[in-house]
Order: structure tokens, then sequence, then C-alpha cells
């Protein structure tokens, strides 16, 4: 469906060597596309024993590979935990699968697709390392693409991260073309999560493994927030790619991201769903990160996703000239 080469465009406002890699404009409105792309192919391709797709998701996956599933005529059930944003779940209605609602985390959601994965002969789709190999395979692209447009690899990539696939991806891609000779450097690489839920940002900074983050979560980006229950190896691979680069992890809390979900809408006109701002507000949060360093935040996901909560009450206005006295300042 046209998914893959994404703007990758200057954020001024931000810095003037930062860029963001709007993921955002991919048929769905998300990265998933990527990797949805190629699981519906392995569906679809005869060799496979597979006869239908299930697949657990906090919201952008799941309206991903719905998309896909459709198009490919694939049968196809997704399982959301309760709570789900409206805007998430009516653009995977849409697409005519199965919704189902699970009581409790998107870890809960994953032991249960799991389940009915390998009881079913279904593919399990979920977009983490251990149960959808294509997923980190296919975002070796976004490494590719960076490249091609900015003409070398940057000092520094910045991606939101839950279990981390885009951000292990991505850094396998960069290095594939350093083996290549292609580029001088693999890009340090910063794995962004939320402070009400971080568990590989905890085992980075205590230089311990992962392990699942079994304390409340309290965040609502819950894009960025998984707690690797039943799966915390996949959060190991991504903290190697983290360390292998040089790079960092760091969490932010709610309050931060969502100002930067308004500041990147109104200053530079990118209109990023919560998880993708936090991506470029941790350009401004990493202390390790110079001024004069290239850095590429991925915005992963569209801001219509999860609207950002702005007073959208128009202001009344009596003529001509008080519409032009605002926008000229007279």
């Amino acid at each position: 469906m046209g998914e893959g080469e994404t703007p990758t465009a200057a954020l001024n406002s931000v810095a003037p060597t930062a860029f963001g890699k709007l993921e955002s404009l991919n048929p769905t409105a998300s990265f998933k596309d990527r990797g949805s792309s190629v699981i519906a192919s392995s569906v679809v391709d005869e060799s496979t024993p597979y006869e239908g797709i299930v697949v657990a998701s906090t919201g952008n996956t799941a309206t991903s590979v719905a998309a896909y599933a459709a198009r490919a005529r694939i049968a196809c059930a997704v399982l959301v935990p309760q709570g789900t944003g409206t805007a998430k779940l009516s653009q995977v209605a849409a697409h005519g699968v199965s919704v189902f609602a699970v009581d409790g985390t998107f870890s809960d959601c994953f032991s249960l697709a799991d389940t009915v994965a390998e009881d079913d002969g279904l593919v399990n789709a979920t977009a983490i390392y251990s149960a959808n190999p294509y997923v980190a395979a296919a975002n070796r692209s976004v490494a590719f693409e960076i490249v091609a447009r900015l003409g070398e690899a940057p000092d520094w990539v910045t991606v939101p991260v839950g279990a981390g696939p885009l951000l292990g991806g991505t850094h396998r891609g960069f290095e594939e073309l350093a083996e290549a000779g292609l580029v001088k450097q693999v890009p340090k690489m910063v794995c962004v999560q939320a402070h009400g839920c971080h568990p590989i940002v905890r085992a980075f900074e205590t230089g311990a493994s992962v392990e699942p983050w079994d304390e409340p979560i309290t965040t609502e980006v819950g894009a960025i927030a998984d707690p690797l229950r039943g799966y915390s190896e996949d959060g190991d691979r991504t903290l190697a790619s983290v360390r292998e680069s040089g790079g960092v992890a760091l969490a932010l809390d709610d309050e931060t991201v969502f100002e930067w979900q308004t500041r990147l809408a109104s200053v530079d006109g990118v209109y990023a769903e919560p998880a993708s701002a936090a991506s470029v507000a941790a350009i401004n949060a990493c202390e390790s990160i110079e001024p004069s360093d290239s850095v590429v935040a991925l915005v992963t996901g569209h801001g219509l996703k999860e609207p950002a909560e702005t007073d959208v009450a128009p202001t009344p206005v009596a003529g001509a000239d008080e519409v032009r006295d605002t926008l000229l300042g007279e």
C-alpha cells in the first residue's frame, strides 16, 4: 500500500541539526505498516501453515495489521487493553476485523494472543521480537531511508520504545550500512520510555538485565509503557542495541510528553501522537546530545490517533478588522 519512503523533515525549532522521520505518514499513519506488510505477505504465501492472524496491541499495530489483513483478505482478530483510545479503535473496526478488549495490560493481551496462535494455527503478529521476527527485520529500512535522505548517518537517533523492535531493527539497518562501507558511523540510539513504566530504562540505569515492570503503571502514554511481562528478553535485545551503539535510555513524564506534542504541532507543523512526540522531547532532555550533533527523531504515529487536549472553541469574531488585527498584530 505504499509503506515506507516517509519524509525526513527538518525540526528547526528543536535544533538546527534536528530532523523528524515522519513515520506518521505511512498508509495507516504509523511505522507499524512496515512490519504489517511483511507479515501479511508471509501469511498469504502458500508455503506457510497459517490460516489467519491474531495480534495484541495498544492501538497502532492493531490498526496496521487490520488494514493489511483486510487488503490480503486474511481473517484477523485484535486484542487490545481495556481503555484503548476510541480514535484508534474506530480505525481498527473500520477494517472489519474482530476486536476484543482484555482486562489487563499489553502483556496480558500478548499472552492471550500467543495462546490462541499456538492452539489454533494462527500467526501471532504482535510487534515484539519473540513473537514476530518480521518486524525488526522490516524496520531496518528506516535506517536505509534516513541515510538516503541525509547522505550520511546522523550522530543520534531517538526512538519511542515499548518492547523496542523499531529501535533494534533501525540499529541493525545502520550496522549493515556500516558493514557495507556506505556510512562512516553507526548512530547512538536513544531509547525513550514513559516514566510511569520504564523497564528498559531502569535496566540501563542500573547496569542490569531487563526485569518485568511489576509496579503500578502510572502513565497515559501507553505505547511507550510496556511492562514486558513474559518477554523481558525483548527488552534485553533493545538494551543491547542501545549499549552497543554508545547510546542512552531515558524516561519522560507525561507532562513533558504532552507539552512537546503541542509544541511540535504549533511550531513545526508536525502533529504527532504522544509517544511520537516523546522522541522529539528526548532531544531536549538528553544531556549527552550536543547542540552541534545531528539527530533524527522517529515520529512513529500521527496525532489524529491520540489528539492533543487543546481548546478548540473558535474565537467569536465581529468582522474583518478583528481577524486582520489578530494576524498582523495591529
